[in-house]
């Protein structure tokens, strides 16, 4: 009896993890302090190289493909060098990434606010007179 068989649609994803969230959160506290333009083969300021360390972890954490590196990228970012193409997965990662940051503080907040009391419909009882 012969079966059917039905590939399964899977799709590669990677699972954003709480480690993956703060390592993009210290990213994108970092800042470039690089004089001028970067074609001139000037080394890297100290934020571009803790960006880029960072950069690398995220893409171990995240399990990217290699082929698509840097696996984060800002989308309001502008190049101005000729050739360049904007790294569509990247720039949805960062998204994902994004709203991911923003759920997992909104989470935390809720977690540590204090809770109220019920209110209830009727008013409260008094103790009875002695």
């Amino acid at each position: 009896m012969p079966t059917k068989r039905v590939p399964i649609a899977r799709q590669p994803t990677s699972k954003i993890t709480i480690a993956a969230i703060r390592l993009f959160e210290a990213m994108r506290r970092c800042h470039c302090t690089c004089p001028g333009d970067r074609r001139s083969g000037d080394p890297r300021c100290d934020g571009c190289e803790r960006w880029w360390s960072l950069q690398n972890n995220l893409c171990d954490e995240l399990r990217t493909p290699l082929w698509i590196y840097p696996c984060v990228e800002n989308p309001a970012t502008q190049n101005p060098y000729l050739g360049w193409k904007p790294n569509l997965e990247g720039q949805e990662m960062w998204k994902a990434l994004v709203n991911a940051s923003r759920e997992l503080r909104r989470a935390q907040r809720k977690a540590t606010r204090p809770r109220r009391a019920p209110v209830s419909s009727s008013p409260p009882e008094l103790p009875p007179a002695a």
